[in-house]
């Protein structure tokens, strides 16, 4: 998927988000926020859950996207957990994370930065 703007990046966010049995994976409970406030739904925190109680949630899916943070941790969480997704045939969308990495944040909840000129 390409986007032209982060405007963009975070519209197809919502628009993804506001559809059924799509569900977009973050870290955490600052991140889902970030996203909610924004006004994106079936956002999903993995909030220190196991993985596979995490894959028992999103099983039904049509599509996950993984959101996952980009900085070292997030990486691990990432690919493990994209590993298992795929494993399992559940269809995985990693390219709004790939777009995040041009934004130089680390962080999900950093985004809104970004929205107000921070970087």
């Amino acid at each position: 998927m390409r986007f032209e703007s982060f405007k963009d990046w975070k519209d197809k966010l919502k628009e993804y988000g506001n559809t059924e049995n799509v569900v977009i994976i973050v870290e955490g409970k600052r991140d889902e926020q970030v996203l909610k406030r924004w006004g994106v739904q079936n956002v999903f925190a993995i909030k220190g859950r196991r993985f596979y109680d995490i894959l028992e949630e999103v099983e039904y899916c049509n599509l996950c996207i993984l959101l996952i943070d980009t900085d070292k941790q997030g990486d691990k969480i990432f690919y493990r957990l994209k590993q298992m997704l795929e494993r399992e045939g559940i269809p995985i969308d990693t390219d709004f994370r790939e777009y995040m990495k041009s934004f130089d944040v680390k962080e999900v909840e950093e985004l809104p930065l970004i929205e107000n000129g921070g970087f």
